[in-house]
């Protein structure tokens, strides 16, 4: 059992160490520019968002939620924390700061795995606002102040989480300037002509426009398992040839074996993650992940199945973009799979599909045709 920590990846680290009960299981280990990856009692989980799903279920299940009405919100606020860009994050800051005029906690009246991913993944973002900003959005303040200081210090240390101190009481109002007089009016154009010539001296680069994560950025394609065997360093692992519509089938490592009988991998069609940075398992680099649908209990895993009649290659997309176009490839930094899977289920007619943070259910479609499970319903997609 090991995880495999993104070192940017502040959320996990902390997570990890509120919850020690993990780390007695764990082999951990750091990695840059990949995602965050668990494997744990025979269960895998990419991202940040997945990860920490998993590892609350199975460390500390108060956390994750103690109903699926609080597992869904759980959920839905993790998704809306990890999304980047300061901008991204103001309008989180606002939306916290409005759902928390009467409640003390995101989910429930208790700390919840909402609350940890969030903090940690706004650290940045408080720390870079003034005292007038903060209190603008004061009961965002105050809930961050709270989850600071109901964690222990030491937890924070150990993902790198300086402490900020929060005063919630009104900044003091500006001292009004006395009338200039003819020396500093002189001073002050001296100083504008100075500074006019810096500026010139100097080319400010442009700001990086920031980026809005929707789910046509990850490349999913119907695939089709030609081949499968174990994989020959670990028991919970299969290693299987993807036929994805390519010149060359895509070797892909999967934590499946608990759950699914070997001859039941053979001549399926899937549903492929493409785009997903190749990652090492265990000595065997994997090219894309196999989507699967997990039950609300955990006991239950199977493939997400595209509809009779598709083809390996077949364009996978989510109801409402169908005109976006996929990344090359994922950029670790970007989170782009971590923000999208949280929304990611499966609902009470076992159709696949992602809800967006209104809660509204985008179908994930072939051809105009919905993807399925077997007989998972309301479930996780990773």
């Amino acid at each position: 059992m090991s995880a495999s920590i993104s070192n940017n990846d502040l959320a996990l680290k902390l997570l990890l160490a509120v919850v020690p009960e993990a780390t007695k299981k764990l082999s951990v280990s750091a990695v840059a520019d990949q995602l965050s990856r668990l494997d744990l009692d025979g269960q895998q989980a990419e991202g940040t968002n997945s990860v920490a799903q998993l590892l609350a279920t199975k460390c500390n299940s108060d956390l994750a939620g103690t109903t699926d009405t609080e597992k869904a919100e759980v959920s839905q606020w993790m998704t809306m924390s990890a999304r980047q860009g300061q901008a991204e994050r103001s309008v989180f800051a606002q939306t916290i700061n409005s759902h928390l005029a009467q409640r003390t906690f995101l989910v429930g009246n208790k700390l919840s795995l909402a609350d940890v991913v969030a903090f940690a993944n706004v650290h940045p973002y408080m720390a870079s606002l003034s005292s007038q900003k903060r209190f603008a959005v004061c009961n965002f303040s105050r809930w961050y102040d709270l989850i600071q200081h109901s964690l222990p210090a030491d937890a924070l240390a150990s993902a790198d989480i300086k402490p900020i101190e929060i005063d919630l009481n009104a900044p003091a109002p500006a001292k009004k300037q006395a009338p200039a007089t003819a020396r500093d009016v002189k001073k002050g154009s001296d100083e504008a002509k100075a500074g006019k010539k810096e500026k010139k001296e100097k080319k400010q680069k442009p700001a990086a426009k920031p980026v809005t994560i929707v789910p046509s950025m990850i490349d999913l394609r119907v695939g089709h398992i030609v081949d499968v065997e174990k994989h020959p360093d670990a028991d919970a692992l299969y290693v299987e040839k993807i036929d994805a519509g390519e010149e060359e089938l895509r070797t892909v490592v999967s934590g499946l074996v608990r759950f699914i009988p070997i001859e039941q991998m053979r001549n399926r069609d899937v549903v492929l993650v493409c785009n997903l940075k190749p990652a090492t398992m265990r000595g065997v680099k994997s090219y894309a992940m196999v989507l699967c649908a997990t039950s609300t209990d955990g006991e239950t895993v199977e493939f997400v199945e595209p509809p009779k009649g598709s083809k390996p290659g077949d364009r996978v997309y989510f109801e409402g973009f169908e005109d976006g176009k996929p990344e090359e490839q994922l950029k670790p930094k970007m989170k782009v799979f971590e923000t999208i899977q949280p929304g990611l289920y499966t609902n009470d007619t076992r159709e696949a599909g992602w809800y967006d943070a209104d809660k509204k259910f985008h179908k994930l479609l072939v051809g105009g045709t919905v993807c399925t499970t077997a007989s998972v319903v309301n479930g996780t997609l990773k």
